[in-house]
């Protein structure tokens, strides 16, 4: 019998992913033949649900990818791919935005200054200062940039939807690869890092898939969250969703530097964060006139549509991990 505790870090890993992946390759398949029969049957709501389910299980592979890159490159690919990522989801929020001529050196230290600043100070470890270069520094000073132009035209709406492209592409994504910096994962190897950030990504990917599935056998019954932004999502979902993940991270609290109780409270905080977060990424589209990012480039998701269960999520875990591992 396999012994999982004399595994090297890199054996735990791509064993770790590999099964993860032949269990979401098995979820496909068998959402796939589920699919076929709905067509034959020409059950039309099953088979919205099981075209939405294999969306959620498509996003999983983003997931295995991310921590595969990180396990091959490290800490810096870590940093590398998430500035990319923000640099994508930053261009893609302001495309929908209001920018006149005077933005247009906002817009170029958002790109390329406090983009790469903000993933230098978390490889530095700089914590104190990447907690408020943008939430601070970037609202104090971009706003100026507009001011000494004259430039004051819609001035208020302009200026904060930059904000909020930088708070949420920018601010609440960094502090996914923030997690592997922290004091309580010292000691841990590259490959035990990703194995974290493979554990925190599959949680919100479980949360979003548990809410899916819950959310489909309570339809029928009263309790949605809010109908007007998302007509499916319902607090009995987000209990299952919470249960769900409580268990599952508990069960795998020996890839973190958490006990079984801890691991179990941060598996309910990120499913009630990516649903949250989920939410208020759908309410910025609605206000901004469309459905979902895709639309921006006429494909099924954008990079926004991919990313906003974990824009709440990894704000949450950073802040919950640092506190409940302090020496």
């Amino acid at each position: 019998m396999m012994n999982y505790r004399t595994w090297t870090d890199y054996e735990l890993f791509w064993f770790t992913l590999l099964g993860l992946t032949l269990l979401v390759g098995l979820a496909h398949i068998i959402a796939y033949v589920a699919l076929k029969r709905a067509d034959r049957h020409e059950l039309k709501g099953r088979r919205v649900f099981l075209l939405r389910t294999q969306r959620h299980l498509a996003a999983f592979w983003w997931v295995f990818f991310i921590s595969a890159l990180v396990s091959v490159f490290g800490l810096v690919g870590a940093l590398v791919v998430c500035a990319i990522i923000s640099f994508l989801g930053l261009r893609e929020f302001i495309t929908l935005t209001p920018v006149n001529r005077g933005d247009y050196r906002s817009l170029f230290f958002a790109f390329f200054v406090f983009i790469p600043l903000q993933y230098l100070l978390i490889g530095m470890r700089e914590f104190g200062f990447f907690t408020v270069l943008i939430p601070v520094y970037a609202f104090l000073l971009l706003p100026v940039f507009s001011v000494v132009r004259e430039d004051v035209d819609k001035f208020l709406s302009r200026k904060a939807a930059l904000q909020w492209g930088l708070m949420i592409s920018v601010y609440c994504l960094s502090h996914t690869v923030a997690i592997l910096y922290i004091d309580a994962v010292d000691s841990f190897s590259t490959q035990s890092r990703a194995l974290l950030l493979l554990f925190f990504l599959t949680l919100v990917r479980c949360a979003m898939l548990w809410q899916h599935l819950a959310d489909y056998f309570f339809r029928h019954r009263k309790g949605r969250i809010a109908p007007q932004i998302h007509s499916r999502v319902t607090w009995p979902g987000l209990l299952v969703s919470a249960a769900a993940n409580a268990a599952i991270a508990s069960s795998f609290f020996w890839f973190t530097p958490f006990t079984f109780w801890q691991a179990a409270i941060a598996g309910v905080l990120i499913s009630f964060a990516s649903l949250f977060g989920r939410l208020v990424m759908r309410g910025i589209t609605l206000s901004l006139g469309i459905k979902d990012w895709g639309e921006l480039t006429g494909g099924q998701q954008g990079v926004m549509d991919r990313l906003d269960a974990i824009l709440y999520a990894a704000p949450v875990f950073f802040h919950y991990a640092v506190l409940v591992t302090k020496p």
